[in-house]
């Protein structure tokens, strides 16, 4: 039998079951996430102030915690919370960074602080500038960063990450992997049965979205594939054949994926939502790992009032695609 065409055949099947997109989860709206980052950072200063204040012995430790703070990437998205709650508020955009101000001076003014808190309130605020802080208000500061929201793969590869890992997931067939993503964005279980974990970029109301599925190829018991078979399975001509009905084919590439022969698949999809006409692309990269077939794969999306074509937003994105999907590790062949 030819196992190269069964592979094919399978993954047509798989596709067919998956949608491209899954549809996304209510998220809290995006002046919120940004209202409640800049509370965080406004409380922050103002317990600093009354620490240096009250404890003046302590100015130089306070100077440097903040120093710690501002001076990474957390500085730049604080001013980029700023510019984009400046952009939804317009006009009100003064008053309301005033209100806040003064409503955090006036509640942690009343507060009661010793020494030893303020001691270990320090401490945390220089354990807050290496990602220490809440996950969602991490994620609401680091997606305001000017370049880690045009290049997110910037931002996981100057070290603000989170890494999620398939051990005991039901969805995972028993295969084992880690895999890393930007700090930034959202995951949450997939709502499709082979759907293991959904992502989306800029703390989920960014333009990628991600899934990661596995499915087990059906093979006889005991049977691996060869390396020929793989490779086969592999070439652009099979991996073409892998699209769905009704999609339109990009492009496709051999690529090795943690050192397992892997591809790139790339097609256009037209979906209709409501009234909306809504042209995606998906970027999938798959390898196979014993007898189940791993896949890591973004979409993006052409909004109708968008001036950005697919081919834009593929080119800016590509490289993020790559950085996160290189970070896949699979666990067990490192025991």
């Amino acid at each position: 039998m030819n196992w190269t065409r069964l592979f094919t055949l399978f993954v047509i099947f798989a596709f067919a079951g998956t949608a491209i997109s899954e549809e996304i989860s209510t998220k809290e709206p995006r002046w919120k996430q940004l209202s409640q980052a800049y509370g965080f950072v406004l409380a922050q200063q103002a317990s600093l102030e009354l620490i240096e204040k009250k404890f003046p012995d302590l100015a130089k430790d306070v100077k440097d915690a903040w120093f710690a703070f501002n001076s990474t990437a957390l500085g730049e998205c604080v001013k980029g919370v700023e510019k984009e709650l400046s952009r939804e508020l317009g006009d009100k955009w003064p008053e309301y960074q005033k209100e806040m101000t003064t409503q955090m001076d006036s509640l942690i003014g009343e507060q009661e602080v010793t020494r030893q808190q303020s001691v270990a309130f320090l401490k945390e605020v220089r354990q807050r500038s290496k990602g220490e802080m809440p996950e969602s208000i991490l994620a609401a500061l680091l997606s305001a960063h000017s370049r880690f929201s045009k290049n997110p793969g910037l931002e996981l590869t100057s070290g603000w990450k989170q890494t999620f890992r398939t051990k005991g997931h039901p969805k995972a067939k028993g295969v084992d992997f880690s895999i890393s993503f930007p700090a930034s964005w959202s995951k949450r279980e997939g709502y499709r049965p082979n759907i293991i974990q959904f992502f989306q970029s800029c703390a989920g109301h960014g333009p990628i979205m991600c899934s990661l599925m596995v499915k087990t190829l059906p093979l006889p018991a005991g049977y691996k594939p060869t390396k020929g078979e793989l490779k086969e399975f592999f070439q652009p001509n099979e991996l073409k054949g892998m699209i769905p009905d009704g999609s339109i084919f990009i492009g496709a590439k051999e690529i090795a994926l943690e050192g397992l022969p892997g591809g790139i698949l790339i097609c256009d999809q037209n979906q209709k939502r409501l009234d909306q006409e809504l042209t995606m692309r998906m970027t999938q990269f798959l390898t196979i790992y014993e007898s189940s077939i791993i896949f890591i794969q973004f979409m993006v999306t052409k909004m109708p009032d968008s001036t950005d074509t697919l081919d834009d937003l593929q080119k800016q994105f590509l490289p993020t695609f790559k950085v996160v999907a290189n970070t896949l590790v699979l666990n067990d062949r490192y025991k």
